[in-house]
């Protein structure tokens, strides 16, 4: 019974020479927080996802209050966990700021800081959730919850736009241009001490898991001043906004419908958490 509710909450809330010499000033470090791709605009973000989440919390909550039910979880929202945006670690890390903070880690927003509820259900509470129980209502909490958050509507498909932004990560990170860069930053960290095929290797090295040292900083320094001098970030940025780009032109319609129907999801979330905020007040 215990995955239910965790499962639940879960879904509703989608990547060569020394870098020791001095490194060219023309561009500029490249932030993660900062880089946006054309399908960003059609989804939310880590941000607005943890909205509707927190919303989804409050709905599903006073819905199984209406039945007689008190679910063990509670209305105050969740703090982000993960990734700001999208882009943050799309290609491996990219924020200055984090780097230096944190090295690999995600500092307070790290997983491992902020568990995933697994709370336990009962029997009857499941049968509210589910709509199995004979009091409960057509499709139970869960659907009306959606219900109330407009995050099923007829005709539209709001998950699309994260369906194809997987399908552009994946075909560009095969493309012979981003391959090339990749393997030029491999080269540059390789030069610079650090065997690392990708630049998600380090982010997965065992050695960076236990705190971070000192070892882990300096890598990191170095896997950004490696990006900058072979402009990683800004070859395959470029190259998957252009497979992007082809999507959005084959499903423009598709995508259109996925985006207005995320923003009125989004507004009503926000509705439902400010009315939320005002009831605390009183």
């Amino acid at each position: 019974m215990r995955p239910l509710l965790a499962a639940l909450l879960t879904a509703v809330t989608a990547l060569t020479a020394s870098c020791a010499q001095a490194l060219p000033s023309g561009a500029p470090t490249p932030d993660g927080a900062a880089l946006r791709l054309p399908l960003d605009d059609y989804q939310h973000s880590p941000t607005q996802g943890l909205t509707v989440t927190n919303a989804y919390r409050v709905h599903l909550i006073r819905c199984a209050r209406r039945h007689g039910r008190t679910l063990p979880i509670t209305s105050s929202p969740r703090p982000l966990v993960g990734p700001r945006t999208w882009m943050e670690r799309r290609y491996g890390l990219t924020d200055p700021a984090d780097a230096a903070a944190y090295g690999y880690g995600l500092g307070p927003r790290d997983p491992a800081h902020q568990p995933p509820e697994s709370p336990v259900l009962d029997p009857a509470s499941i049968a509210v959730i589910t709509g199995t129980g004979d009091e409960a209502p057509p499709g139970g909490c869960q659907e009306q919850t959606r219900k109330a958050l407009a995050m099923a509507p007829a005709g539209a498909d709001p998950a699309l736009p994260q369906r194809l932004s997987r399908i552009s990560f994946q075909r560009s990170r095969t493309d012979p241009r981003v391959r090339a860069a990749v393997e030029a930053w491999s080269d540059c960290m390789r030069a610079a001490g650090h065997a690392y095929a990708t630049p998600f290797d380090p982010i997965a090295d065992p050695a960076f898991r236990d705190g971070t040292s000192e070892k882990e900083l300096a890598t990191a320094r170095t896997d950004l001043a490696c990006k900058k001098r072979t402009d990683l970030v800004g070859v395959w940025l470029s190259v998957e906004s252009a497979y992007q780009r082809t999507m959005i032109a084959q499903n423009a319609t598709a995508l259109q419908g996925a985006r207005r129907a995320n923003q009125t999801t989004l507004r009503l979330a926000q509705e439902t958490l400010d009315a939320e905020k005002r009831a605390g007040r009183r």
